[in-house]
């Protein structure tokens, strides 16, 4: 009777580089040979210097937890949260906040939906606006300034990424963001939500 497969240090290593050139082939490569397709079809476009810190706040604080940003093309949640997702809208996501648990409500779509004053309330003190909300306090991130001395490096990695940033928009960056508060940076990432991608939608 042969050995067991199983306890095969080989079969083991072959098994794995199958797998995983499967994979590849599956997911990686379609990708690639779709991206230029993608990026023609796709009216998203970059997150400005104060958008991108505020965005790592959001997943710094772990917003992206609670908070989904995929609305899938059922009835039931286009009704509740607006357009669909696509594809194309996501091309300059790195990586992807799409999210599994929807502890609050669905936010891809969040951009001018409320003014800055009510995100500024609502982050301060949720229950003040929402009374039912379970959503932590965040009071000190409007107490707390950003310097700005990591954008720019932030901004090429994108941009090696594929996200087309400027020469001058990556110049500009440090200056946009410093001495702002985080809450501020915050407030402008959820303002950027769906804004793009929304336009000519319906």
């Amino acid at each position: 009777m042969s050995a067991d497969f199983t306890k095969s240090v080989f079969i083991l290593i072959i098994t794995t580089i199958a797998v995983a050139a499967f994979s590849l082939l599956v997911w990686v490569v379609p990708n690639l040979m779709e991206s230029d397709k993608l990026r023609a079809q796709s009216q998203a476009k970059p997150l400005t210097a104060i958008e991108v810190a505020g965005r790592d706040i959001y997943i710094s604080e772990g917003c992206h937890v609670c908070h989904t940003q995929m609305v899938r093309p059922l009835d039931p949640e286009v009704k509740r949260n607006g357009r669909p997702n696509q594809e194309s809208d996501d091309i300059y996501e790195f990586p992807n906040l799409w999210g599994s648990k929807r502890t609050g409500p669905d936010l891809t779509n969040l951009g001018r939906k409320y003014s800055d004053q009510w995100h500024a309330i609502h982050l301060i003190n949720p229950r003040q606006v929402v009374p039912t909300s379970i959503m932590p306090a965040y009071p000190w991130l409007f107490e707390q300034a950003l310097t700005g001395d990591e954008i720019e490096d932030k901004m090429e990695a994108l941009r090696t990424l594929g996200v087309p940033y400027s020469d001058e928009d990556i110049a500009n960056a440090r200056l946009q963001v410093r001495g702002k508060s985080k809450g501020e940076a915050l407030i402008r990432y959820l303002q950027s939500l769906g804004v793009d991608t929304s336009e000519g939608a319906y």
